[in-house]
């Protein structure tokens, strides 16, 4: 400015200060457009991370689920299968009882009970 203090300020320094004034506005602004445009990407790179880290965990769990779901599958079968055999063979086993323990007692030496 070309005042001294005997001197009011002019229009050309007002208007010089204005000026001033609106570059350093302009700037600032651009400065914060800078600084939201860079907030805005790292949110967004944060929030794709959040996703890609939500879908690997659901898949993990998924996958945990999944496999929950065949070991039962493969106790079940395991059930099923001993209780028909149990159902099928006891009549079997029944009536072969006393073959089996007289083969049994010979083989032991033994008399076989009568």
């Amino acid at each position: 400015m070309t005042n001294t203090p005997q001197q009011e300020p002019t229009l050309a320094d007002i208007a010089q200060q204005i000026s001033h004034l609106r570059i350093e506005l302009e700037q600032s602004q651009q400065d914060l457009k800078g600084e939201l445009e860079q907030s805005r990407q790292d949110l967004k790179g944060e929030l794709e991370q959040s996703r890609q880290d939500l879908k690997a965990e659901v898949q993990r769990w998924d996958e945990r689920f999944f496999q929950f779901t065949r070991d039962n599958l493969g106790t079940a079968r395991t059930i099923i299968i001993t209780a028909g055999s149990v159902v099928i063979l006891s009549p079997v086993l029944q009536a072969f009882a006393p073959v089996l323990q007289s083969v049994v007692a010979r083989l032991l030496g033994t008399d076989a009970p009568r």
